[in-house]
């Protein structure tokens, strides 16, 4: 059962890359249908769910963004524990619904489900170092490359990819994760997260002539610089 939703989900995977809307709509429905009724069943077949919501998410189309993210957010509430090893893959989608400029609610709402995530990652980091066992990967650095990094490498792909109300929301959401949270963050996690804080600020990304744009990197930079501060002074005890 198993291997077959996860060969339907390819399948349906292919299908979505058709332009007609009428067909990427059935292919949303059809995938949202498995979920609600077989989601006991799908088990390694969520990255493949995950594939074809990611796809979704960037669609013009409302019916089928809405549909998709309201399956996605089922998901999430319901069946968090089940998709587990595909937790990167279920973060990844919805930074995907919060880049869609064309529906800036559902913008939001993924921000916030991002957000929750991280709330996941805090209140049962024993499911991500359980996973991965046979990984060479130390068991408490589990909890960082299968739970904290996506979550906030993500929320880092929000900030430098969506317009400015969408990355305000994302970039508070990001410093608020690591206000609430930090004080759990090995030394070497920190490292790893100035990278990821530092590259939103590479201004080979900002063209010149973009002066409003560039005032308002200046001001993220700004808030950015004082809450990292915050960060280390109560790192630093």
């Amino acid at each position: 059962m198993d291997c077959w939703k996860a060969m339907f989900a390819v399948s349906m995977f292919w299908c979505f890359c058709c332009r007609s809307p009428t067909i990427r709509d059935m292919v949303v429905r059809c995938v949202a249908q498995m979920v609600h009724s077989q989601a006991a069943n799908i088990k390694s077949g969520w990255k493949n769910i995950f594939s074809v919501f990611h796809l979704a998410a960037s669609d013009h189309d409302e019916g089928i963004v809405e549909l998709a993210f309201q399956t996605t957010a089922t998901i999430f509430e319901q069946y968090f524990a089940a998709t587990i090893d595909s937790f990167q893959d279920a973060v990844k989608c919805l930074s995907e619904f919060a880049c869609n400029a064309a529906f800036p609610d559902t913008s939001m709402e993924a921000i916030r489900l991002i957000r929750h995530c991280a709330k996941h990652v805090a209140d049962a980091p024993q499911m991500f170092k359980d996973y991965g066992a046979e990984e060479n990967v130390s068991e408490t650095d589990r909890v960082w490359v299968k739970g904290w990094f996506p979550v906030l490498f993500e929320l880092s792909c929000v900030i430098n990819r969506c317009k400015l109300d969408v990355r305000t929301r994302g970039l508070t959401v990001m410093f608020e994760v690591m206000k609430t949270y930090g004080n759990s963050f090995q030394q070497h996690w920190w490292r790893d997260l100035f990278r990821v804080v530092f590259r939103i600020f590479d201004n080979m990304k900002l063209p010149e002539q973009q002066q409003e744009a560039k005032a308002y990197r200046i001001i993220d930079y700004e808030y950015c610089v004082d809450t990292l501060m915050m960060c280390c002074r109560r790192q630093n005890g």
